[in-house]
């Protein structure tokens, strides 16, 4: 009898790992970069600290070109707008994630 529950209590191990074995290698599709793009001025918008957007919202570091850096941005607190008209271009910004970019152009 206690073989038997041996053999079971093995089997339905081996079955869990065939199970995890199978799904480990998933990932899901990342966004398009138009709608990571999206994200990012999305959090522009809500998050005081602007360089928290930097990390982690963009999943391909190359999507920060499809990012329109004319944009404006209403300006929250924690934005240091000094302009009268309370809105800041995403490229006057100065963000570490907006520097350096290597875009390709059309």
């Amino acid at each position: 009898m206690a073989s038997v529950k041996i053999a079971v209590v093995l089997l339905a191990c081996a079955t869990l790992m065939a199970t995890a074995a199978a799904y480990a290698p998933y990932r899901p599709e990342p966004e398009p970069c138009k709608t990571q793009a999206m994200y990012f001025k999305n959090c522009l918008l809500l998050v005081s600290e602007c360089e928290k957007c930097c990390t982690g919202v963009v999943a391909d570091p190359a999507c920060f070109c499809e990012v329109e850096r004319e944009a404006e941005i209403q300006c929250a607190p924690g934005h240091h707008c000094s302009r009268a008209d309370k809105k800041i271009k995403i490229h006057e910004m100065n963000l570490s994630c907006m520097k350096n970019l290597k875009c390709k152009r059309a």
